[in-house]
């Protein structure tokens, strides 16, 4: 998901959780499920080596969003320190729209977050 259509419609989630991934391994060791999913995904295996040079914000930035696509049953907002959707996330805390438990404002710069979140069971919020 991208960050600009969440701005517009944050309301509509819930269960919002802020998931900090400081490397490639401590992504693929989040979910069992990932390693198999990037076979799919890529056709060919995740390994340690595959992961040697893969620079985490730029190559891996795409990985982890590509991947975490394939979950129908969550929401994510991927992003990283400064960039756009890090942008919106820090003007809905500044609105006191979203309280996501940390001060977003504070983020390692060499690391990736994903904003995880359920839709709403509340069906009126989408008729708003």
């Amino acid at each position: 998901m991208i960050a600009t259509d969440f701005n517009e419609k944050y309301f509509m989630y819930e269960n919002m959780a802020i998931w900090e991934i400081s490397s490639m391994e401590d992504f693929f060791k989040s979910h069992n499920m990932m390693k198999e999913i990037f076979q799919n995904e890529y056709g060919f295996a995740y390994s340690e080596e595959t992961a040697k040079g893969m620079n985490l914000i730029d190559a891996g930035f795409a990985v982890v969003e590509k991947l975490l696509d394939c979950f129908r049953d969550k929401h994510f907002v991927v992003f990283s320190d400064n960039d756009e959707n890090h942008t919106i996330l820090k003007t809905l805390q500044d609105k006191k729209a979203i309280q996501y438990g940390m001060d977003i404002h504070v983020l390692n710069p060499n690391r990736i977050y994903v904003l995880e979140m359920d839709k709403t069971k509340e069906f009126q919020k989408y008729d708003t």
